[in-house]
């Protein structure tokens, strides 16, 4: 008998032309007409946008000369058992350590089995902010706690915020060599703590890309 799903829960930020937030100094993305019902009997539109626009996943390339791009990563990266670790109520650029991982991951009852086929999600509540001065403040994940990530063999992380951490972005640079994912700018975060679930984020197959918009979702079981 196939596994019910209770609830599917939407972990993307829409993206809306020339009106969704962009990191600072990315162009909007912006969409225009190919063809009309009207005048030619179908809709089409041509979309243009950098690849880390809005819900999206980093591939290896983004940071590390000569890492995979995001075609070449193995699909099992995108999807996995998820967690989500609650850091909402931190002061603004917390820096997120390894103590405070292990620590929310041993409440979180999951502390022997996070590894291999897990993505590990951080709630940040920065992506409610993306519309205020605020939105850039959001916490760092530390290259400490990073490296213990690694460590744990995890499949990617993912954060409700434009970014794991600001320039030089030392966080990138310990998670992407070893092919562990990035998912930037999730959201519906605050619905999935404390919850088990399944998490799907596949990207799409753009070749040679550092990168690649998604909508993943939580599937509830």
């Amino acid at each position: 008998m196939a596994p019910k799903i209770k609830k599917i829960i939407d972990l993307a930020v829409p993206l809306v032309s020339q009106n969704t937030p962009v990191y600072p100094g990315y162009p909007q993305p912006m969409r225009t007409t190919f063809s009309t019902v009207r005048d030619d009997g179908y809709a089409s539109f041509v979309w243009t946008f950098v690849e880390h626009t809005s819900t999206h996943v980093d591939a290896p390339m983004h940071m590390i000369a000569g890492g995979s791009s995001i075609d070449k990563v193995p699909l099992s990266h995108f999807a996995g058992q998820g967690i989500v670790l609650d850091f909402s109520k931190k002061a603004k650029k917390f820096q997120i350590g390894k103590a405070d991982v292990e620590k929310a991951i041993r409440a979180s009852g999951h502390a022997d089995e996070v590894g291999k086929g897990w993505i590990v999600l951080f709630h940040l509540d920065y992506t409610s902010k993306s519309t205020t001065p605020e939105w850039m403040d959001y916490p760092d994940i530390t290259k400490e706690a990073a490296q213990y990530l690694v460590d744990l063999g995890v499949e990617g992380i993912g954060v409700d915020a434009p970014s794991p951490d600001h320039a030089p972005f030392e966080t990138h640079k310990v998670l992407l060599p070893k092919t562990v994912v990035v998912f930037e700018n999730l959201n519906n975060l605050d619905k999935l703590v404390g919850k088990d679930f399944l998490f799907v984020g596949t990207p799409l197959a753009l070749q040679g890309g550092s990168a690649s918009i998604t909508r993943p979702v939580a599937l509830l079981m």
